[in-house]
């Protein structure tokens, strides 16, 4: 499927040379959109704390080129290129603004960075191992924005000092204006470039051209700008040493530094999968959140020994990427691209002005902006998601970041129990009126169901029955514990019973038993948390619960065919002391024709005896008669599996099945196997049609009969269709 749907492969599986040229150049785009954003990222999370522009700058290409390359090698998503983030970088810089001292040393503040990168990775391997990517995907989208937005807001923040707060010499002073303009002309001259050259990538048109209204600007001015204004040369490779120093780690904040690499490592492995996610999209395959994860932390790590800082999967590269081709290996070519400039290409940084750089940074927050919370303000059943998104924006904004994060968490558990507190644990409820077993009765028998049918009450319940719903269904089962004489709970739907809710089921058994009724379960599978036998359950639970009365049973249709066998019991219809043989002329479809026709029926019929297990007909045979029920049980059966079937009727003497067949003779739709000994009647439709010759007063009669019994059934069968329709 893979070589069909991209044509990356060649008949060995192996990857041809067009393909990795694609995946060279879908890098090397990516790279010339990761270069501004990356140094801008570095410079605009490490400059406000002491270290040099330059070093910042490296800072964060160091952190894109080893995401990349790791990111890649793991192939967990195909296609994802990474780099800086907005929400790292402001996670990043509310750790520094906790764990750095006021003046400390720009050694200092690289040691916090390397560490809490380092930690970042190292969390974000414990996600990836432990399965915690699914766990990732449940925050909700509220909580995703609300933080966006204040991360956002706090990059915006970020960018007024660096183009307002500026000292120049006197006959400067006229120019003031240049760090502010030039950011707004990289701004616009992207957004151009995005509208008009969809080809160019926007952030790199906004740096080149911002980069040369700057030195435009530089020529006409009467001096020349301070050299503050631009970033300086990258260190060289040969000058770079790790900013990892052990004598230095002891006086760590550790506190601080742990909570920020949980906060940041749980943000970096949200944002990256919802990059992958996009990816997925545009390429067609399925990234493997695991090994993604798993690699994104082994970059961190990387990045954290090397000098770098953290980030995430990024969504405009990755697509940039795409787009022009690249797949497996557009990763590893995008952070080797990267490496090359940090390498050889380090005199760029001084011409790169620190106000492009500014204007990207701005470009970004803006557009980290989601106006759906404008929309979700407006819309009612929306309107508790924007709060919630305000709350975390306000909260990262004007308090902390570390706290938003934890208080988005909180939220998003909060609106899951909320969710599951409003779900309703009662999916349909109906009587024995609606629904019977596939047992047929006799008409003196579905009479007396028919009497007892308002006091059977089936319950299908569904979802969670936990501490936050179980008070609920007690109350909203209230008035049938008062009323109905047998209650069935069909736990079919229910996912998990806790402590609570099996201690209300207790409750709800022992009121019923209280009121005279009954509690049957039926549906019980193993996984809820209460086993099979619910009684055996509830005793463990409180051994002193003694009016417990409960029996369960595999499915609705046994626990109705139980409770139909105890009504029917109680009202004499029913009883181990009746005689077990039925007589042709008790059946009910004789019981409105004169004796002596039914006598001459009986001719027309031969005696059949089967032991139990012996099967009748099976699915497939041919079919020509009916068969009349006098002693014995036969169950009309479908077979699901090799094992196992599934039941669709039940028949007891003074019933008669086969009667489609009779009519119309044909293939057998099911298997009729006898469950007991057996003694029928059969009435074959060759020899019915020689004695309906003779006979016809008595084969009209017993073809009216037969028609009500088919038209009473096909009436049942409508009714249970709209049901199914229910389900």
């Amino acid at each position: 499927m893979y070589m069909l749907t991209f044509g990356m492969t060649n008949k060995k599986g192996k990857r041809s040379g067009k393909d990795l040229v694609r995946d060279g150049l879908g890098g090397l785009a990516s790279a010339a959109m990761l270069l501004p954003q990356s140094m801008a990222f570095g410079v605009a999370l490490m400059t406000p704390f002491g270290v040099p522009a330059g070093r910042a700058a490296l800072a964060g290409l160091i952190c894109a080129a080893a995401l990349c390359v790791f990111s890649g090698l793991s192939g967990g998503t195909i296609g994802l290129v990474s780099s800086p983030t907005g929400p790292t970088l402001v996670l990043a810089g509310g750790v520094l603004g906790i764990a750095a001292a006021p003046g400390a040393q720009a050694q200092d503040v690289l040691l916090i960075v390397a560490v809490l990168v380092i930690l970042t990775g190292v969390g974000q391997i414990v996600i990836g191992a432990t399965g915690g990517g699914r766990l990732i995907k449940f925050i909700p989208h509220s909580v995703v924005v609300g933080f966006l937005t204040g991360s956002a807001i706090l990059m915006l923040k970020s960018q007024y000092s660096p183009l307002a707060n500026i000292e120049l010499l006197p006959e400067l002073r006229s120019w003031i204006w240049v760090p502010a303009v030039t950011a707004g002309v990289t701004i616009a001259i992207a957004m151009l470039a995005k509208r008009f050259f969809k080809w160019f990538p926007p952030t790199l048109a906004g740096l080149v051209g911002g980069t040369v209204f700057f030195h435009i600007t530089a020529f006409i001015a009467p001096a020349g700008f301070p050299k503050g204004w631009t970033i300086g040369s990258l260190p060289g490779i040969g000058t770079f040493e790790s900013a990892i120093g052990f004598s230095g780690l002891s006086s760590l904040p550790w506190p601080a530094l742990i909570v920020g690499a949980v906060a940041a490592s749980v943000l970096a492995s949200l944002d990256t999968l919802l990059t992958s996610v996009l990816a997925d999209l545009e390429t067609g395959r399925r990234h493997t959140a695991r090994k993604e994860l798993i690699g994104q932390g082994v970059g961190h790590i990387a990045s954290g020994f090397l000098g770098g800082m953290a980030g995430a999967g990024t969504t405009g590269a990755t697509l940039v990427a795409v787009s022009g081709g690249g797949r497996r290996w557009v990763g590893v070519a995008a952070g080797l691209a990267i490496l090359l400039i940090v390498v050889f290409g380090g005199g760029i940084g001084a011409i790169l002005p620190l106000a492009v750089l500014a204007g990207i940074i701005i470009r970004v927050s803006i557009q980290m902006f989601d106006p759906d919370i404008v929309l979700w303000i407006r819309n009612k059943r929306a309107r508790a998601d924007a709060v919630v998104a305000i709350l975390v924006a306000g909260v990262t904004v004007g308090y902390d970041l570390l706290v938003a994060v934890g208080i988005g968490v909180a939220i998003s558990v909060i609106m899951y129990l909320r969710a599951q507190v409003k779900a309703p644990v009662i999916h349909r409820s109906f009587t024995a009126k609606d629904f019977h077993s596939v047992c047929q009765r006799t008409a003196a028998q579905r009479a007396c169901l028919a009497k007892h049918a308002q006091t059977v009450k089936i319950v299908e319940l569904r979802g969670d029955l936990f501490f936050a719903t179980a008070d609920r269904l007690f109350e909203e089962l209230l008035p049938d514990l008062e009323t109905a004489a047998w209650l069935v709970l069909n736990l079919r739907r229910v996912r998990r019973v806790d402590i609570t809710g099996a201690k209300i089921l207790q409750q709800i058994a022992e009121h019923i038993v209280r009121n005279g009724g009954h509690l049957v379960f039926c549906e019980v599978h193993k996984g809820i948390g209460i086993g099979h036998d619910v009684e055996k359950t509830l005793r463990k639970l409180s051994p002193d619960a003694k009016e417990i009365d409960i029996e369960t049973f595999v499915n609705t249709d046994e626990a109705l065919e139980y409770i139909e066998e105890k009504i029917l019991e109680s009202e004499g219809l029913v009883s181990d002391d009746q005689p077990k043989h039925m007589k042709l002329a008790d059946m009910d479809i004789f019981s409105q024709m004169p004796e002596n026709l039914v006598r001459l029926i009986r001719t027309a019929t031969r005696t059949e005896h089967f032991n139990a297990g012996d099967v009748i007909f099976k699915k497939g045979d041919r079919g020509a008669a009916l068969f009349l029920l006098l002693e014995g049980e036969v169950d009309i059966r479908l077979d699901t599996t090799k094992h196992h079937y599934k039941r669709l009727a039940k028949y007891t003497p003074g019933t008669l099945f086969g009667e489609v067949a009779f009519l119309n003779p044909g293939e057998r739709t099911a298997d009729a196997v006898a469950v007991t000994d057996c003694i029928l009647e059969e009435l074959h439709s060759g020899e019915f049609h020689k004695f309906a010759q003779s006979n016809p007063e008595a084969a009209v009669a017993f073809l009216v009969e037969l028609g009500k019994k088919q038209s009473e059934e096909l009436r049942w069968s409508a009714h249970e269709i709209q049901r199914l329709g229910d389900w």
